[in-house]
């Protein structure tokens, strides 16, 4: 069974838990959920890498500039521990915390856990950082499932 099939499969078991009507990867490896229509989340397939990558929105930053790189490489310094690390999205102005999940390790379980303990950490980072929004921003939050 090729991974796309493999996540997909995974993704039904994880919607049909969670009361979601549907939730798969569409033709490109990406798939959406939006929690509490504040905090969205995007999985990502990496097949040539074999891995699933989970992004979730943490802010936008309307002010660009070394200042803001700098505390986010900061940051990753200290949480790798968790299995996350910012990251920045130019084109949105999104600042993101990721986590990944290798292929081999991919079960229902591990899924479950990652995306709780991104959710936890995205959740505190957004009551910590001030929230500026733009067209931009409001545009890029995923147009997938509700949760």
């Amino acid at each position: 069974m090729d991974l796309s099939t493999r996540v997909n499969r995974l993704l039904a078991e994880f919607a049909n838990r969670s009361g979601i009507p549907s939730l798969s990867l569409d033709e490109d490896g990406v798939a959406s959920l939006l929690f509490d229509d504040q905090l969205g989340v995007t999985l990502v397939l990496l097949a040539g890498r074999e891995r699933l990558v989970m992004e979730a929105d943490v802010t936008g930053i309307e002010t660009f500039g070394d200042g803001i790189f700098r505390q986010l490489a900061s940051f990753n310094r200290r949480w790798y521990r968790f299995d996350l690390h910012f990251g920045f999205d130019e084109e949105s102005g999104l600042v993101q915390l990721y986590a990944q999940i290798p292929a081999a390790e991919l079960t229902l379980e591990s899924f479950e856990t990652t995306l709780a303990n991104l959710l936890d950490h995205a959740e505190f980072w957004q009551q910590v950082l001030p929230e500026h929004n733009s067209a931009a921003q409001a545009a890029s939050r995923p147009a997938g499932m509700r949760v």
